[in-house]
């Protein structure tokens, strides 16, 4: 008895009608998860907590061409370490900017066409956007930055207490602070040029207490040392533990200290 074969339905259908259906379940999944809200002047999520970055610039001296070269080529790589939606703040250190500093910049990472969404994000306004208004301002605010006229103060301790202090710099999802500087501090109450840099000393004057009750727990503190010739005799690795005893004594971490020549 001859046996009966089974019919066989072509498949092409059936995967492109599959196909179709993947489709259609993503678009639904896009649309019904609301998407987050966004400030168009900080381009920083609303009501939403995110990491945060401090750089610190020192314009309290003059800084040589190839300072200012190697800072810039910094902060520009900088914005490639950066998450998305990351809060940047770009401050300038000097005396007049003490009280409440407001940065020169603070933007969010909106993200470029490496992270653009095809399923609702155009990728080439995506990077359009990460261009104008996220990277330009940035590099804008680091060339007027350094290129200041010297001051007679580096007030650097209380620079680095007022950002801490700063409530846009205040996060739960990781705090990180880059300071560029030469790392002398110079005022009228404590002065590396004057006192010398011994951490173990200045912790028990009164000058230090203030700045001991800083709390800058968890935070992860770069340093981009500023070499200067004309007082090598006090940027010693002395001067750097100097640092590294401050850091440590308020909580934070430096995971770097890069010399700039």
């Amino acid at each position: 008895m001859a046996r009966r074969r089974r019919s066989r339905l072509p498949k092409a259908p059936f995967i492109a009608l599959a196909g179709v259906l993947l489709v259609l379940a993503a678009m639904l999944v896009v649309a019904l998860v609301p998407r987050a809200e966004y400030d168009s002047d900080s381009l920083c999520p609303k009501g939403g907590d995110y990491p945060r970055t401090a750089v610190l610039i020192d314009a309290t001296d003059s800084l040589s061409a190839s300072q200012v070269k190697t800072i810039r080529e910094e902060v520009n790589a900088l914005r490639n370490r950066l998450a998305l939606n990351e809060w940047v703040g770009i401050f300038v250190l000097d005396e007049d900017n003490l009280t409440l500093p407001a940065p020169e910049v603070a933007l969010c990472n909106p993200g470029d066409e490496s992270t653009a969404n095809p399923l609702y994000e155009n990728p080439i306004q995506v990077q359009r956007r990460f261009d104008q208004e996220f990277r330009r301002p940035i590099e804008q605010a680091v060339e007027r930055l350094t290129d200041l006229p010297p001051k007679p103060t580096s007030p650097i301790l209380e620079m680095i207490r007022a950002v801490a202090l700063n409530r846009d710099f205040d996060s739960t999802k990781g705090r990180r602070l880059i300071v560029i500087s030469d790392m002398l501090q110079n005022t009228a109450n404590y002065s590396h040029y004057r006192e010398g840099a011994n951490f173990q000393q200045w912790q028990g004057t009164r000058q230090a207490k203030e700045f001991l009750q800083l709390s800058l727990l968890g935070v992860e503190v770069e340093i981009l040392y500023l070499k200067r010739t004309e007082v090598r005799a006090l940027q010693t690795r002395g001067h750097v533990a100097f640092w590294e005893g401050y850091f440590d004594a308020v909580g934070a971490v430096v995971n770097s200290l890069k010399p700039i020549l």
